[in-house]
């Protein structure tokens, strides 16, 4: 009984630590075949709980990826995915996932026109 309630207390807690991404911000220039990715995620200790992977797909392609050990800062993980062989194509829809170390997970889409 004490290592249920033990459980149910962890669990508990963690639950409120761990939280996914907040929000998203793309970007994508033309002109340097650059998408540029900005997860907001506020954290209190940047080395424990962190923004995992980024993932950016055209559909079903996987077209980019990035893992990471740490978050850049305590609010935020930025990355700078370059295209410069396979520039985006007008119309062109991309969807990135942010995934957190601990819980859960942001997609955001964007059409590059």
């Amino acid at each position: 009984m004490k290592n249920a309630i033990f459980l149910l207390l962890f669990f508990s807690v963690a639950s409120l630590v761990a939280h996914a991404p907040k929000d998203m911000d793309l970007d994508y220039n033309a002109e340097t075949a650059a998408l540029t990715v900005t997860v907001h995620h506020k954290v209190s200790d940047a080395e424990r709980h962190y923004i995992r992977r980024i993932e950016v797909y055209a559909g079903k392609e996987l077209l980019a990826e990035k893992t990471y050990e740490r978050q850049e800062t305590a609010t935020a993980q930025e990355e700078m995915f370059l295209f410069i062989d396979k520039p985006l194509a007008r119309g062109t829809v991309v969807t990135v996932t942010a995934y957190c170390n601990l819980s859960g997970k942001r997609s955001a889409r964007l059409e590059w026109e």
